[in-house]
């Protein structure tokens, strides 16, 4: 389907952000003029009043740019291939980064000042400014001078060239070869069918699909290994520059989060490594084959509960699911889903995956709904994002408003958490029981287990990098394949193409990213827990949880939400409770009366 087919309902309302491009060119225009005349500040933030007067300009001129920045990446991902969205974003980034690299003097300058405590007695609005200030310093041993900070602010641009680079090569160049059923039938092959094709009941289909999808990144191995090396050099080159140990280090210490999180989710995996290997040999078991091939590990395992699921029944069952959160989330929630905030279906050049952008007018959500469970689960999990971006921006100034990554996917999959909590307390029949519960398994295997599999090989890979080794396509397929071995353990093969899975990931462009959503998924099982007990106060911790945005540390948020991160007991906790549905499900799958592969 090409763009222009889309039913305008099924598409996101893009011009709630700016009506028409003249009042985006006039915001462009704007944010020039208002960067200009913040450099008056510039040698002169020396009094509380001049560093109150800047932050109020700061705020506002950041606020536009985020904007702008939102409005022109929503165009280009709904159609990459059109030539005058991804021209307008080029230009957008440029204007963007010569702004950012003109107010790069305000950090350095801030941090010159001894006295600046004081201030928030001198200049009460300057409170509004506390938490943002105090970021500022916490990250002052790594600060560099203004000149160095100016030329790293105006480099922005190329160094998000290869994530650029990677997003064109993948959604819009690469291009797979159909694929064949058992009974011979070709269908095609998208990024947004694949997964649809993995969980398919015909193995010929899976192995097809599997297959050629690896076929097309074999051909541009080469290519993407050469992007994703620049990326980990990059990443090298600035903290060094700035004097971290490690690229971890400098990637998690920016949100506010110590490493050892980041160490701890891998050495508690590997610790409890045995409750997955026990689901391979429960799946193996199901799937009645010797040993279970990469392609075996997404298809569901209960027949008569493989059903379409519509995007108007995904919508119902969601915002139902979310009721005990109360009016002020449940109203907002609705509107969202039925308000054009979402982008529903796949098209030509549109982004591949699934994201939500938080914009002040309103969050915006990119979908590639298949109606499948998985799409069910997938429009939940974005709209726990938008409703946290919602909730932020509604109760937080802007400067306050962009939550760290860290606690980016706990709304999300807290929402996820929900939903299964819903499904399965409505359903009264042993097979849809067990069909879900087999979706919540691969929800922990494919969101705790899997990602803290990539995280270790973005860890691996970029330890390579620090040792001045290139990373080539080879050296990438055996990290990968290495891991794939251990995590899963004697019941899996792990064929050949798997090995490629790196050339496909979009998030290890994203600095370290993909560990947080094995700790958000531990985080947000444990809340869940929570609320579902409803206890009114459990309840209004997680809101106020949501209103947070960065007012705290992303570790003191959580805190606040009933669950500590720095230690390894959520992580443990929710092992435990993947290892009782294992067992659950095994029990089910003896049961004579159900139906299995």
């Amino acid at each position: 389907m090409k763009r222009n087919e889309q039913l305008i309902e099924n598409t996101w309302k893009i011009e709630d952000i700016y009506p028409n491009l003249d009042v985006f060119y006039k915001e462009l225009e704007e944010a020039k003029t208002q960067s200009k005349e913040l450099l008056k500040y510039k040698d002169h933030l020396t009094n509380a009043s001049s560093l109150y007067a800047y932050l109020k300009g700061y705020e506002e001129l950041n606020e536009k740019l985020y904007t702008l920045d939102c409005y022109t990446s929503l165009l280009s991902d709904q159609d990459g291939s059109n030539a005058f969205y991804q021209d307008l974003k080029g230009k957008a980034n440029i204007v963007i980064t010569e702004i950012h690299s003109q107010q790069a003097f305000f950090e350095v300058e801030l941090l010159k000042l001894s006295d600046v405590e004081t201030y928030f007695e001198k200049e009460p609005g300057l409170e509004r400014y506390r938490r943002f200030i105090q970021d500022i310093y916490r990250l002052k041993p790594y600060t560099l001078s203004m000149e160095k900070e100016e030329l790293l602010a105006g480099c922005q641009d190329i160094f998000s060239s290869s994530a650029r680079a990677f997003y064109i090569l993948n959604d819009v160049d690469t291009r797979f070869e159909d694929v064949k059923d058992a009974k011979g039938n070709v269908l095609p092959l998208t990024s947004g069918s694949y997964v649809d094709y993995l969980e398919s009941a015909d193995e010929t289909l899976r192995k097809s699909a599997f297959e050629n999808m690896y076929a097309a990144y074999g051909k541009v191995q080469n290519t993407m290994a050469s992007l994703l090396n620049s990326q980990c050099k990059m990443l090298k080159y600035e903290s060094d520059l700035r004097g971290y140990p490690t690229s971890l280090e400098a990637s998690t210490n920016k949100n506010g989060v110590p490493s050892s999180v980041y160490m701890n989710l891998i050495k508690q995996v590997h610790k409890d490594i045995a409750p997955l290997h026990k689901y391979m040999k429960v799946r193996k078991k199901a799937l009645k084959k010797d040993k279970l091939n990469m392609y075996d590990l997404y298809v569901p395992l209960v027949k008569e509960f493989d059903k379409k699921i519509t995007f108007e029944t995904a919508k119902k069952e969601a915002l139902a699911s979310v009721a005990l959160l109360g009016q002020e989330y449940v109203e907002a929630y609705e509107k969202g889903l039925n308000s054009r905030w979402i982008d529903v279906y796949e098209n030509e050049g549109k982004r591949s995956g699934a994201y939500s952008c938080g914009v002040p007018c309103h969050p915006f959500v990119l979908l590639n709904h298949t109606d499948t469970l998985r799409s069910e689960f997938t429009l939940a999990h974005e709209m726990g994002h938008a409703m946290h971006s919602y909730m932020s921006f509604k109760h937080q100034p802007f400067i306050n408003s962009d939550y760290k990554i860290f606690v980016a996917e706990v709304a999300s999959t807290c929402n996820e958490a929900l939903l299964m909590h819903y499904l399965l307390e409505r359903t009264t029949d042993k097979k849809e029981r067990a069909y879900l519960i087999n979706y919540l398994l691969e929800q922990y295997r494919g969101t705790m287990y899997r990602q803290a599999m990539l995280a270790e090989f973005e860890m691996l890979i970029n330890e390579e990098v620090a040792k001045n080794n290139t990373l080539s396509a080879e050296l990438l397929n055996k990290i990968n394949h290495d891991l794939n071995a251990f995590y899963y353990g004697e019941d899996v093969i792990v064929d050949a193409p798997i090995d490629l899975e790196w050339a496909k990931i979009p998030h290890l462009y994203m600095n370290f990213y993909l560990y947080q959503y094995a700790t958000s998924f531990c985080a947000s099982m444990a809340i869940s827990q929570k609320l579902l007990k409803g206890n009114p106060e459990d309840i209004e911790n997680y809101l106020n949880f949501l209103k947070g945005g960065c007012s705290k540390s992303p570790i003191d948020l959580l805190k606040m939400a009933g669950v500590d991160m720095t230690s390894p007991q959520p992580i443990h906790d929710a092992i435990c409770q993947f290892d009782k549905l294992v067992d659950e499900f095994d029990e089910l799958i003896n049961c004579k009366q159900m139906k299995f592969y």
